[in-house]
């Protein structure tokens, strides 16, 4: 892994949650978009970024996590070259792949890998 590449906020409305982190907190809004079942902002942080996920369907995996834990963080994402390469790796040393390698909001491959593998923590794989 090469670096934190993002926290990712579960959020319930994303308006109120984009004005929080960037009038109140201080970031900057990059980009603000749509992918299935959810809407998104991405936040600059000080050089940090923070991806605001705000369900777009109840029976999203964010629509889920909001109606069942109310917002807070959802994942930590971190950086890597190759994600297959890193995939085969972390699996091979017990790690449990959740889902498929798909493509996630920044353009590139993404895969998550299961909390429960993961010290309890939602952990994404984003190809840089």
């Amino acid at each position: 892994m090469k670096r934190v590449h993002h926290v990712g906020i579960a959020v319930a409305d994303l308006d109120a949650a984009i004005k929080l982190y960037t009038d109140t907190l201080g970031g900057r809004l990059e980009r603000r978009g749509r992918v299935e079942g959810l809407e998104f902002a991405l936040i600059d942080a000080g050089g940090d970024e923070l991806e605001l996920l705000a369900p777009d369907d109840a029976e999203s995996a964010i629509g889920k996590f909001v109606k069942e834990r109310g917002p807070g963080i959802h994942h930590v994402a971190y950086g890597v070259d190759d994600i297959h390469r890193e995939l085969d790796r972390l699996r091979a040393a017990g790690l449990e792949q959740a889902g498929d390698v798909r493509t996630g909001v920044h353009g590139t491959p993404i895969v998550f890998l299961h909390p429960k593998s993961v010290g309890g923590v939602l952990t994404e794989l984003v190809q840089e």
